[in-house]
């Protein structure tokens, strides 16, 4: 079977994380990771949860986890002799190997191919992007808009474009409504994550910025837009 154009890029992105995630790993903590108080074993799951599901969808990229394949024990095994190499390399290299940070990769890998079992590519897309924007948003202590704010300006455009355009893709696979729902969804539910995110986020003491929500939506507006001029049927009636 021909590669689609979606697989050829999931192999491409896979290639780029893996050796990005190589790269952050062997050397010294990054001064960004010690600021953000985030947990460093919740980075470890979702850095690996985000390497399984790109791992599994560059060998398997139009069918969900069936644990009784051999594909599905081989995408673990590699999961796991990857982490435990990632870690024993750490050591060799001036950081330390973390039997704890091992079994935090595990648990994302694991936590991955669940989700997998259930859900095919667009589905699990859709859950895996809003969850990276929950959990860096929400998680991480620092505060990005005044230490960081370039980076903070990227974070919420792309990752809510990035959210945006998934989900119009996933509507565009499984949700049978007109053209003016399917309009109005493309808008609302990337917008009720974003609500969702900072609803919580002031609940948990966390300031709220004007600015970022600004620029979440304007991603989001941008997401609609371009989806619509590039490829009109993707929010046209069916």
């Amino acid at each position: 079977m021909p590669l689609l154009r979606r697989h050829k890029y999931i192999l491409l992105i896979l290639l780029v994380y893996w050796l990005g995630l190589f790269v952050l790993t062997h050397i010294p903590i990054p001064q960004l990771a010690r600021k953000s108080g985030m947990s460093d074993k919740v980075m470890h799951g979702l850095a690996y949860l985000a390497l399984v599901f790109l791992w599994w969808f560059s060998i398997s990229p139009y069918k969900k986890v069936d644990w009784g394949k051999a594909r599905v024990w081989l995408a673990l095994a590699v999961m796991v002799w990857y982490s435990a190499f990632d870690e024993w390399l750490q050591g060799l290299m001036g950081r330390s190997a973390d039997v704890h940070d091992f079994f935090a990769n595990l648990a994302g890998v694991l936590f991955g191919l669940c989700i997998l079992s259930v859900l095919s590519f667009w589905p699990c897309s859709v859950i895996v992007s809003a969850l990276f924007i929950f959990a860096v948003t929400n998680l991480s202590k620092i505060d990005m808009l005044t230490e960081m704010p370039w980076l903070n300006i990227g974070f919420h455009f792309f990752g809510y474009a990035g959210f945006t355009l998934i989900w119009i893709q996933f509507m565009h696979r499984y949700i049978r409504w007109g053209y003016f729902k399917r309009l109005l969804a493309a808008f609302g539910v990337p917008a009720l994550l974003l609500g969702v995110v900072k609803i919580f986020s002031l609940l948990i003491g966390k300031q709220i910025w004007l600015a970022d929500s600004a620029t979440a939506l304007a991603a989001i507006t941008s997401a609609v837009v371009i989806s619509y001029l590039v490829s009109r049927p993707v929010l046209g009636n069916y």
